[in-house]
């Protein structure tokens, strides 16, 4: 009789470490250097978020279909709380001092998701912080009360020029897709792109975020 696999619950039954998500696509230049960033502020022990399956499955050259289908959730369904199973299956190291879950855009959604489901499992997620988010107020309450979770961090980029805030309504969201639009296709850095267009400006960006997190108490 062959032996039992152990379960992912049993397998990350303590996780710790740093998980960062990027926004939609989960695959962007910016990525890897303010991963980087991370370290060298002193978030020793950080990963990217897995990719997501939508942009894995596609042929080379369509991942941009991919970041489609991500911003479309990001409006239709994951900004809203999901009481199901959101598992971590890689990038946690037991010697890490904290857990802690950061996204972008999109990716702070996946981390909002995650948080949820791991703080409800019993896990104490030491901080979230959710950038350029637009998350539902209500989920971003419940996340706020959960005694688990010990920090939610919320980093709006309005001052850049972005039209996205956490706790927006579902109609004021649908209605920046032209501003989005716009800005994505300037590829400037622009608004909601602060981060994640690569230009000689973002070292100094992704530095300025790693201090930000460093200062909030991430380690």
């Amino acid at each position: 009789m062959a032996a039992e696999k152990p379960s992912t619950k049993e397998y990350l039954l303590r996780p710790r470490g740093t998980l960062y998500w990027g926004g939609a696509g989960l695959d962007g230049d910016y990525v890897r250097p303010q991963l980087e960033a991370f370290r060298k502020a002193g978030i020793e022990h950080c990963f990217a978020g897995l990719t997501n399956s939508a942009t894995a499955d596609l042929p080379e050259g369509t991942a941009p279909v991919g970041m489609i289908l991500d911003a479309i959730r990001s409006g239709f369904s994951v900004r809203y709380r999901d009481d199901g199973e959101w598992t971590i299956t890689s990038g946690m190291v037991p010697e890490a001092p904290q857990f802690n879950l950061v996204g972008y855009s999109y990716g702070s959604l996946l981390a909002a998701q995650t948080a949820w489901s791991y703080a409800r499992g019993g896990h104490v997620i030491d901080h979230l912080v959710l950038i350029a988010s637009p998350i539902d107020v209500e989920f971003l309450s419940d996340l706020l009360a959960h005694p688990n979770i010990r920090k939610v961090v919320t980093i709006d980029l309005g001052r850049h020029g972005d039209p996205i805030y956490a706790g927006m309504p579902w109609g004021e969201l649908i209605a920046t897709s032209p501003v989005l639009a716009k800005q994505f296709i300037a590829n400037k850095g622009e608004g909601h792109f602060y981060y994640a267009h690569v230009m000689d400006d973002s070292p100094r960006r992704w530095t300025e975020l790693a201090k930000r997190l460093r200062q909030e108490g991430l380690r």
